[in-house]
């Protein structure tokens, strides 16, 4: 791999400048060349996934270990990070309800967890916010998506706006 690299280099040092090129020349081409390779985060290579409706993974979901409980899960644009430049994986966001769930919740009881799309099959979400694992695996499995203990949350087609809460206003007027 190496040698293709320094073939490639110096290739094209000599292309750019045939009477110029020297010894430092090829090896700056190459050192600078296999630093840039190197340097290169493995999530520039990560599978490009599919976002918003596109998504298998977004929708609203039936929980056999919570029946009737609101299980929506959506995926978002990349998350900017500090530096400026934005995530190479997708957000995922999920907003879920526990308990008994026979009446449309409170929007106080609607927990919010986050996660990440590593591909269009994968999705890590971090349930630690409800005493769980941090980074928990879910794959998705013709109609839903699995969990490592087995439980699959399968996709509703036409989702479940009932388990919403009634009052979804975000402001609220002062009388």
């Amino acid at each position: 791999m190496l040698r293709v690299l320094l073939c490639l280099c110096a290739g094209s040092a000599l292309a750019l400048s045939p009477q110029q090129t020297t010894r430092r020349t090829l090896l700056g081409g190459a050192v600078g060349s296999a630093a840039a390779l190197v340097a290169t985060p493995q999530a520039a290579f990560a599978e490009k996934a599919r976002a918003g409706a596109a998504s298998p993974f977004t929708g609203e979901f039936n929980d056999p270990q919570h029946p009737g409980c609101l299980r929506s899960v959506k995926v978002v644009g990349a998350p900017m990070r500090g530096d400026g430049t934005r995530s190479p994986f997708k957000g995922v966001i999920v907003k879920g309800t526990d308990g008994t769930c026979k009446e449309r919740p409170a929007r106080d009881a609607v927990w919010t967890l986050e996660g990440q799309l590593k591909n269009d099959n994968t999705v890590l979400i971090d349930f630690s916010p409800k005493g769980g694992p941090k980074s928990l695996t879910g794959t998705w499995d013709k109609n839903g998506i699995v969990f490592p203990d087995g439980n699959k949350w399968v996709k509703v087609p036409n989702g479940t706006p009932e388990r919403f809460p009634k009052d979804q206003s975000t402001l609220k007027s002062l009388d």
